[in-house]
């Protein structure tokens, strides 16, 4: 399984990529991505490859996630790998349903050309279509903030 769409389904699955989990303090952030980031100072963004961790006033981590890095829809791991194609619906899905991951549709992001799914770790994964002309989806995004009552 490529990487990228492996470390995909694992965040997916479990809520958390590698060390970056929410809740935890931007310092620890900051150190786990080199440093100088500003995620120690918040509220503040930071990305790296498809990569993206923010921070609230508070100074933890608030959300959590995957995006693409071009125009093109491709995702790249931190530390400027060369992009990949953005992964399939189906491919996505299935790695969940390897792992034993429930999901369910979610309705709040799914209209027009987008489909969403939230997984039980509360992950929310977002589907486009592929280029005009062609068929099917591939992921577009995934993240997750701190569940809400």
């Amino acid at each position: 399984m490529d990487s990228m769409l492996g470390s995909m389904i694992s965040f997916a699955a479990t809520g958390e990529i590698g060390a970056f989990r929410i809740g935890m303090a931007g310092e620890e952030a900051d150190r786990l991505l080199g440093g100088g980031t500003g995620l120690a100072e918040g509220p503040v963004g930071f990305k790296d490859g498809s990569l993206e961790v923010w921070v609230d006033r508070d100074l933890t981590v608030c959300l959590l996630g995957y995006d693409a890095v071009d125009v093109e829809g491709r995702f790249a791991r931190a530390g400027g790998q060369e992009p990949i194609e953005a992964p399939s619906r189906e491919a996505l899905i299935d790695g969940l349903e390897q792992r034993g991951c429930a999901w369910r549709q979610y309705d709040a992001l799914t209209f027009d050309d987008q489909l969403a799914i939230r997984t039980e770790a509360g992950v929310s994964v977002v589907f486009t279509r592929r280029a005009p002309g062609t068929s099917g989806w591939v992921t577009a995004s995934l993240y997750r903030s701190p569940d809400r009552p």
